[in-house]
């Protein structure tokens, strides 16, 4: 059974009851995926305004389909990695191809899922975004630490420079470079290495620890 928990709506002061769906395995309930990338699972209504009320909370995310695992955690704790992997996982358990992650916000839960949806690696994906970094902190001065998000529309893949927006408040993009990719995964794959069955953070920080601007 989920956990209840109440919080105030910031707009009417009214009490919210979020449902905590703190297991998430999107095989069983395929639903659940489509929530995270439409940003609606952490969206819940006042019953006292109607506002919309986002309400994040840690999530274990499980899809076997894309052998992708990862624990969302609010604001977590310095030590999270090693709690985690401190875990005892059965042989019977442990896949070599498995990918274990750590995100802190359902923003990245989305874009770890987005990845997996087209088969891309995140931590290539993020030594893209590294590459690419001061090429578009030119033209957004304002750009922050994982303020670069990839998505994908149809089989158009790009990047969304999150903080903007255009006249129309849109989000402004930039196109995802295929060859670029394909090169940097030939080249630094090996060593962007993860032992198997290990969680990582892998975001721009993780990056940046491996390589210099």
């Amino acid at each position: 059974m989920s956990e209840i928990i109440e919080v105030e709506c910031p707009n009417c002061g009214e009490t919210i009851k979020v449902n905590m769906n703190e297991f998430v395995d999107v095989v069983e309930d395929p639903e659940y995926k489509a929530q995270i990338i439409e940003g609606d699972f952490f969206l819940n209504e006042c019953p006292g305004c109607g506002d919309g009320v986002m309400v994040e909370y840690p999530v274990m995310y499980m899809d076997s389909s894309r052998k992708l695992n990862v624990y969302m955690a609010p604001e977590h704790e310095d030590d999270m990695l090693e709690q985690l992997n401190s875990l005892d996982v059965p042989d019977s358990d442990q896949d070599e191809e498995a990918v274990y992650r750590l995100t802190s916000c359902g923003l990245q839960l989305m874009e770890k899922i987005l990845i997996a949806e087209r088969s891309r690696d995140d931590r290539v994906v993020e030594l893209y975004k590294f590459v690419v970094w001061d090429d578009v902190k030119e033209d957004y001065p304002d750009l922050e630490e994982g303020d670069l998000l990839f998505m994908f529309d149809d089989d158009e893949e790009y990047l969304v420079v999150w903080p903007s927006e255009n006249e129309a408040g849109e989000k402004l993009t930039i196109p995802f470079d295929d060859n670029l990719y394909n090169q940097l995964a030939s080249d630094y794959t090996e060593v962007l290495g993860i032992p198997s069955n290990k969680y990582a953070e892998v975001d721009q920080r993780w990056i940046g620890e491996r390589f210099e601007k």
